[in-house]
């Protein structure tokens, strides 16, 4: 496999130098003929191939970890590298991405938030460095200090100092922070909600006039194995509460190779809201044949629960392949690279360091009586049994595995880039030797020409000025497209709810079941009318050449069935009505009492939620127009680009001075391109022909 791997690089890269012998010919070509270069408008396309050449070259292979708080992501990285690199007696890292890289010698280098960055060489320095910058001080390790930084402090520190002003963070600002429900879920250690707050806002006091000195990305650079040299490790911060990422965090998942997610295999339970809220992350579902999902500390359970958990998480979490789910335990695959080089006595020695300090693991003492008792029918060697507790294996058969895949894909996208480059220099030398021949042999049929091209070119403004105006308008306004779905959304929502029979005993339970229903609809809506746009815009007016730029962004309503709960409690107490009651027998007197009302209190339920549903619709509707704002300005840029190459072809024809003789040598010359060109392509889908086998 390695061979023919290395084989098939081989044939991808010699393709890709084809491309750029292709490519200084061309430029050569439209020198000579003093027209414009039909390369500029492909110059995105020819950086992400050079991009991904060079990826290809170097063998790398992008790991993300990410995981929950407390899962171990410094002790797996540690274990994977078989050295003690990250500071592992910590409950969560800062704010910083931490980016591992192989080199020559162990530096690290840091990124500050004002845009600092500093070297520190040496292996104390740099692990003196990560100690105290990869760790939250004891005090405000009960708080989301990677929030707070992004969110507040350096947002609004950049602000002042593009001002050139002091640091100013508004009292509703924090107020926000406390109340966002992220902030308030990531309190993981459930401490009051008083002193959970004095301490986020003690943290800002504390903090803020040093922000700039809040470390932002650490690149870690240390000599790797020779098996990983192309392997990079990028340690993310920790995932909100509910599996949420930062927007920096989500740029590293979307070019990860794979991602690996954390989590305790004990001390909580086995399913987990974070990892499937991570996994309905954007940038993470757009990745998710690459997400691994491994449960650390599997020593902590004994070999019958270590079963059971195992098919447990297969069950639970079965949108993902088995293969990418790997119960392991970090501490025993540390010790057993730590212990592998030593011999019995130094490996004693070491065990009795760990025992008189009190670190003395459970597991490693279980292993070492073992080792000592060759009667015992489950006799091992102490590293055998070490590996076999870690289960590292797993973990490295898994990457290798999917590593290999990942390559080959790689190769195959390069091959596609190629092919799309060579498609489109393909059509435009085509064009061009049309437009020399007819300026040879006909003038009449230049002017025609000409003429094609001032009317394509009014054809373009026209779609320019009037025509994505007009696109925006069914879209946008009082009678606009959004408008009418959303309040038809509304509409609906509103006859389902009046069909509810408010005396039903379940009518409270259908009503919640409707309105969560709604919501949901709300952001499915939203999607859909995002698609249509842009498919309205690329049908009536013209494809966008890179639409994968267009960011897509679900609407996402704060309503959950504890929001239901909440509006029906504090509504239950005006709930309300009074009620006739008579008393004495003789002379009756009338009273009035005050009784509960389910049809009373169902109503102001409802009132409160057509409320809510109201304001979401009204985000929804501020939401897509703005989209459909933006989408106008990437359609105008695009037309904008398409006029300025039309009027360069128009100006080239008008204004071409080549002589006849000239123009015969330059037809013969572009047709020999041509010819390379189709030729080049053919072998560059000869040679994805057989890569696509290894993907599948």
């Amino acid at each position: 496999m390695i061979t023919d791997y290395k084989s098939r690089k081989n044939e991808v890269l010699s393709s890709y130098e084809q491309v750029e012998i292709l490519i200084k010919e061309i430029k050569d070509n439209a020198q000579r003929a003093e027209m414009p270069n039909p390369l500029e408008r492909l110059e995105p396309l020819l950086i992400d191939i050079r991009n991904k050449a060079e990826k290809v070259r170097a063998d790398r292979f992008s790991l993300m970890i990410a995981g929950e708080s407390k899962s171990g992501k410094s002790t797996f990285i540690n274990a994977y590298l078989g050295v003690e690199l990250l500071p592992m007696d910590v409950k969560q890292c800062t704010s910083a991405i931490i980016e591992i890289k192989n080199g020559e010698k162990f530096c690290v280098q840091a990124t500050y938030a004002d845009g600092r960055r500093i070297d520190i060489p040496g292996d104390s320095a740099a692990r003196e460095f990560l100690k105290k910058n990869a760790a939250l001080d004891d005090e405000y390790r009960d708080i989301p200090v990677p929030t707070i930084n992004s969110e507040i402090l350096v947002k609004s520190g950049l602000k002042a100092q593009r001002k050139s002003k002091k640091i100013n963070i508004l009292k509703d600002e924090v107020e926000d922070l406390l109340n966002a429900t992220e902030v308030q879920e990531a309190n993981i250690h459930n401490i009051s909600k008083d002193v959970y707050n004095k301490k986020i806002r003690d943290y800002i006091k504390e903090k803020k006039n040093n922000w700039q000195d809040i470390v932002t990305k650490i690149e870690v650079i240390f000599p790797f194995g020779e098996e990983m040299q192309g392997i990079e490790i990028i340690d993310s911060p920790g995932v909100c509460a509910r599996g949420g990422v930062a927007e920096i965090t989500s740029q590293y998942i979307e070019n990860a190779d794979a991602i690996i997610f954390l989590k305790p295999v004990s001390g909580q339970a086995l399913e987990s809201t974070q990892f499937n809220q991570f996994m309905q992350n954007t940038s993470v579902a757009h990745n998710k044949n690459a997400l691994f999902l491994v449960l650390t500390r599997a020593t902590s359970v004994n070999a019958e629960d270590l079963r059971r958990l195992e098919a447990e998480a297969y069950q639970q979490f079965s949108n993902l392949d088995k293969r990418n789910i790997i119960i392991v335990d970090s501490k025993a695959e540390l010790y057993a690279k730590k212990f592998s080089p030593l011999n019995d006595d130094e490996r004693l020695a070491e065990l009795m360091k760990l025992n008189n300090a009190g670190r003395m693991e459970d597991f490693l003492k279980n292993a070492w009586s073992s080792k000592n008792d060759p009667f015992n029918p489950g006799y091992k060697d102490f590293i055998s049994d070490l590996c076999e507790k870690s289960r590292f294996s797993q973990v490295n058969s898994a990457l290798d595995t999917f590593g290999r895949k990942a390559h080959y894909i790689l190769l195959g996208s390069l091959l596609d880039s190629i092919c799309s480059l060579y498609k489109t220099l393909h059509s435009d030398l085509t064009d061009q030797i049309d437009m020399f021949r007819q300026k040879a042999e006909s003038p009449q049929e230049l002017a025609k020409k000409i003429a094609i091209l001032k009317k394509e070119l009014d054809g373009i403004n026209n779609k320019m000025y009037k025509g994505v105006d007009n696109e925006v308008r069914r879209f946008r306004g009082n009678d606009g497209i959004i408008r009418i779905k959303a309040n038809k959304a509304v509409k609906d929502f509103k006859n389902q709810v009046s069909k509810i029979d408010y005396h039903s005993t379940d009518a409270f339970n259908e009503l919640e079941r409707q309105s969560i229903k709604k919501i949901d609809d709300f952001t499915g809506l939203t999607e859909t009318l995002q698609r249509n746009v842009v498919d309205e815009f690329d049908k009536k007016l013209e494809s966008l050449s890179d639409n994968s730029a267009i960011s897509f962004e679900s609407l996402k309503p704060n309503f959950t069935e504890d929001t239901f709960n909440e509006i029906k409690d504090l509504t239950e107490s005006e709930a309300k009505e009074s009620e006739p009651i008579k008393e004495g027998v003789t002379f009756t007197e009338t009273k009035w009492r005050s009784v509960y009302s389910q049809n009373k209190h169902f109503d102001l339920i409802k009132k409160n939620i057509l409320s809510r549903i109201e304001t979401i619709k009204n985000d929804l509707i501020e939401h897509l127009e703005t989209f459909t704002e933006n989408i106008r300005t990437r359609y105008i840029e695009e037309l904008s680009k398409n006029a300025d190459a039309k009027k360069k072809e128009l100006d080239a024809i008008i204004e071409a001075k080549a002589t006849s003789e000239q123009i015969k040598e330059l037809i013969n010359d572009l047709t020999t391109l041509t010819e390379q060109i189709l030729s080049a392509k053919s072998e560059a889908k000869k040679i994805k022909g057989g890569i696509v086998k290894n993907v599948q």
